[in-house]
């Protein structure tokens, strides 16, 4: 690849936050100054110099054209109402149907214990505040556009506190919430940007395989973690489409977030609390692979 072609690649990734034909516009526009300078025996070394950086051809463009938010905008309401959703089940789960208390009744002289939801065992408004987490992640959506990154940093912030604050008991079951309100914020800034280059798909896919060498660090390094047979495929397709996601193919994102929803349904309809990790993982996974689903640019 010459350095005209670099670039071009250069300008063109830095243009993904205006309209398409505006930024084929301007490509087209940047070719026929390379054109014309050959023509005139120019150096290609001066021509680049004369034309600016590809971040001083995109601030111009941006002032020129403006930013396209169509696809940040749909990015951004995809995420965003997947955690309020997301927020509102894990609630109604908390609230009314995943058993968190145990007491013990005597009768005949035979102890039995009985497991009771927080409404079984509290009543109806102390279960509400469980549903809590989901008014607040749905904030951003009716708010101004203006008011938007302000107000989606401040419920971000709030959600992760309440994550934090409890941890491995019901409060950490909103994780999911939180890992998809920050992604979305993330989504929404950059795609009205300079968008989304190699670093962070390679981060992307880093953290998509972060979990699989979690595991195999415990299973390996140092034996506390046992992997069963039907273990090894499923590491092996995460590695796969951490690969994919690193290449830049959209299908490896899609993927991706489809294994992260049904790992944190089956935490959720398993019903007890040792499964708050699978849920957070489902979490994780499903929040990477929405993001690079709507942000990759190659197909598949």
């Amino acid at each position: 690849m010459n350095a005209e072609d670099t670039y071009l690649r250069s300008v063109e990734r830095m243009l993904r936050g205006i309209a398409p034909e505006h930024r084929t516009a301007v490509l087209d526009d940047l070719r026929a100054h390379f054109a014309d300078a050959e023509d005139a025996g120019r150096a290609v070394d001066d021509t680049i110099t004369s034309l600016g950086t590809p971040k001083q051809i995109a601030e111009r463009a941006h002032e020129e054209f403006g930013t396209d938010d169509s696809r940040a905008e749909r990015a951004w309401r995809v995420l965003q109402g997947t955690a309020v959703a997301i927020a509102v089940v894990i609630g109604v789960v908390v609230a009314f149907i995943l058993p968190t208390h145990t007491i013990a009744t005597s009768q005949g002289g035979e102890s039995q214990l009985h497991h009771l939801t927080v409404y079984e065992n509290d009543g109806l408004w102390i279960a509400l505040p469980a549903l809590v987490p989901a008014l607040i992640a749905a904030v951003p959506l009716v708010v101004p556009r203006a008011a938007r990154t302000v107000v989606a940093s401040v419920c971000g912030v709030l959600l992760a506190a309440m994550a934090l604050i409890g941890g491995f008991t019901l409060g950490g079951f909103f994780l999911p919430t939180v890992l998809l309100t920050w992604t979305g914020l993330i989504v929404w800034i950059r795609l009205r940007g300079h968008g989304f280059g190699l670093g962070w798909r390679v981060l992307g896919a880093a953290l998509t395989a972060l979990p699989v060498a979690a595991v195999l660090t415990g299973a390996i390094g140092s034996g506390t973690v046992g992997i069963s047979a039907w273990g090894w495929p499923i590491l092996a397709a995460i590695v796969t489409l951490a690969v994919l996601i690193a290449i830049g193919y959209r299908s490896a994102g899609w993927l991706l977030a489809c294994i992260g929803l049904v790992a944190l349904v089956s935490g959720l309809l398993s019903g007890q609390l040792l499964t708050l990790l699978v849920i957070w993982l489902g979490g994780w996974w499903l929040s990477i692979g929405l993001a690079h689903g709507f942000t990759a640019t190659k197909r598949p």
